[in-house]
């Protein structure tokens, strides 16, 4: 669902509530009600006498009305709009708005003319067309010092004729505006319609958050685990709608216009839905049924002599450019913990090995649609987001795959399995702690076996810790490289958490151990993924997370691997 799409649906949703809101409105529409901060929110108002500073005179006759969020039912309505550029060359723009406003505007409609605006808004009400975002910029980073300055406003006390008219632009508005704490002078190109006694006011301007001091107060949970660094722009445009009228009738008549617009939009959005809840389904489908496959490679694995097996052997995973061989160990069992031997793959799945299927290589001279099709079901990926060689390294082929989720990681095992005939699977908690014990655990000099936060080459713009390829570094004492930063490894067998294990580039030296893992969080490893839904099948912020391959040894008993180890 795109962006827009979004959008739509979520002014769609609150039709009932505008009309809702908006029959309170009306009724109350003839009274004058007073603004004051103490009660600028609350629903209980009673006349307006004043208008930034200026007093109500009905005798010249001025009219005061209340200023409310269309949201609400009100009259107007504030929004925003912004973008961003990420460190992998993406560029996100978003939409939001305040959900709470009030105030007051003071006018004289014989006259055709606008005296005064003063309007408040709730800081604390911001929404963005990203629930990930609007929770990001309020409470994870505090772009508002909300605490502090729960309260915006724009006070306008002087409204002159523009030097030069044109059809968007007839006055100026002068005026005061505080964010933050901070008051600047502001004049405000805006476009004003009289009819009757009613007046309309639209309004399209230009503010800069360095200018109100609109930045990150504290670091998000994304930015901690080394998430992707992004530029936000200062500009921000601005668009205001305020319509102002003693006439109930013009109030309906705006929104009976404004729900025939939206019919359509809404109409279009339920279809979005009911496709969105068809994918969810067959996805939570696959994923219960990828568990379940992982699950029964483990219980129901057949006995084996594995006296009678090699110590290694190598497999091979058809690449674009070439065949991409990758080896695998033969690990002891301990029967004491109820460990079978397996066989483990000397290293992390690598971008060569990886990339034939995840651009459904394999599927060449096929249908379009049986390749979406795939990718529908996930049993193929969607296509990487943004510059995938900033972000996760993709043109390195010779380094590990990044950035994958579960669902992908065990999609991937499955299509191996189909295609080489032997049983690929992820390894559970305990085979890898296993492993990694037996091969002499953590070592002291954790230089020389790991890829970490304090040794790993950062990219020279982003300052962004990097990949290396596989077999860098000096592998354990079963001949197993990277099991200890690098990428996280996933693995199975964890009860309904899904982690990953053995830490990462992102992991700081002294945090890497053989308990080491993180919980999957959908919503902060992929809070900044640019498009609607979030990805599945790729992680935008915590995307260090990679595979390590286990291969069952009755599958290689029952069909041997060609040739010996490389």
């Amino acid at each position: 669902m795109s962006r827009k799409t979004t959008a739509a649906l979520i002014a769609a949703l609150g039709i009932n509530f505008t009309l809702a809101g908006g029959a309170l409105m009306l009724a109350n529409l003839n009274k004058s009600i007073a603004f004051d901060v103490d009660t600028a929110f609350a629903s209980d108002r009673s006349e307006i006498d004043m208008v930034a500073g200026l007093a109500v005179n009905p005798e010249a006759g001025d009219l005061a009305l209340p200023l409310m969020a269309a949201q609400q039912g009100g009259n107007t309505r504030v929004a925003f709009t912004c973008g961003k550029d990420t460190g992998g060359g993406t560029r996100e723009v978003h939409d939001g708005t305040w959900d709470q406003i009030a105030g007051g505007i003071l006018y004289r409609p014989d006259e055709q003319a606008l005296i005064a605006i003063e309007a408040k808004f709730d800081t604390r009400s911001l929404r963005t067309d990203a629930q990930g975002l609007t929770t990001t910029v309020t409470v994870k980073e505090q772009w508002f010092d909300i605490d502090n300055h729960p309260v915006a406003t724009f006070i306008c006390d002087q409204v002159v004729v523009a030097d030069i008219a044109t059809p968007s632009y007839t006055h100026d508005l002068i005026g005061t505006f505080t964010l933050n704490g901070i008051s600047k002078p502001m004049t405000i190109p805006a476009k004003l319609t009289f009819s009757g006694q009613s007046m309309t006011l639209d309004a399209s301007f230009t503010i800069f958050r360095s200018d109100f001091a609109v930045e990150k107060r504290s670091s998000s949970v994304a930015g901690a685990l080394g998430g992707i660094v992004t530029t936000v722009d200062d500009e921000v445009a601005m668009t205001v709608r305020v319509t102002a009228s003693p006439d109930p009738t013009a109030m309906i008549s705006e929104l009976a216009e404004r729900l025939e617009m939206q019919r359509d939009e809404l109409a279009m959005a339920r279809k979005d839905i009911a496709l969105l809840q068809g994918l969810g389904k067959r996805i939570e489908l696959l994923e219960q049924t990828t568990d379940d496959l992982a699950r029964s490679g483990i219980t129901n694995r057949a006995a084996v002599d594995i006296s009678k097996l090699p110590k290694a052997f190598s497999d091979r995973a058809l690449g674009y450019d070439k065949d991409y061989p990758f080896k695998m160990l033969l690990v002891p069992g301990d029967p004491a913990k109820g460990i079978a031997p397996i066989y483990m793959a000397e290293h992390e799945v690598t971008w060569g090995m990886f990339d034939r299927w995840m651009q459904a290589g394999d599927l060449d001279g096929q249908s379009e649609n049986i390749v979406a099709e795939l990718r529908e079901v996930g049993l193929r990926p969607t296509p990487l987001y943004g510059d995938p060689t900033q972000t996760v390294q993709y043109n390195q082929k010779d380094n590990p795959v990044m950035g994958v989720s579960r669902l992908t990681a065990i999609a991937f095992c499955k299509w191996l399995t189909e295609q080489t005939g032997r049983q690929y699977r992820l390894p559970t908690v305990d085979e890898w702690q296993h492993t990694l014990q037996l091969g002499g655990g953590v070592p002291a000099d954790l230089d020389r076996v790991a890829w970490h936060r304090g040794n790993s080459p950062q990219d020279e713009l982003s300052l962004v810790e990097q990949t290396s390829p596989v077999k860098s570094k000096v592998p354990n004492t079963l001949g197993v490289y990277d099991m200890l930063g690098s990428v996280a490894e996933w693995v199975t067998g964890t009860g309904t958490d899904r982690v990953v294990v053995g830490g990462s580039i992102f992991t700081p030296p002294d945090e890497v151990a053989a308990d080491w893992r993180a919980v999957e969080d959908l919503e902060v490893w992929s809070e900044s993924y640019p498009n609607y839904p979030k990805s599945r099948y790729w992680y935008s912020d915590f995307y260090v997370t990679g595979i390590r391959l286990v291969c069952e040894p009755a599958s290689v008993a029952a069909n041997p691997p060609a040739g010996p180890a490389d």
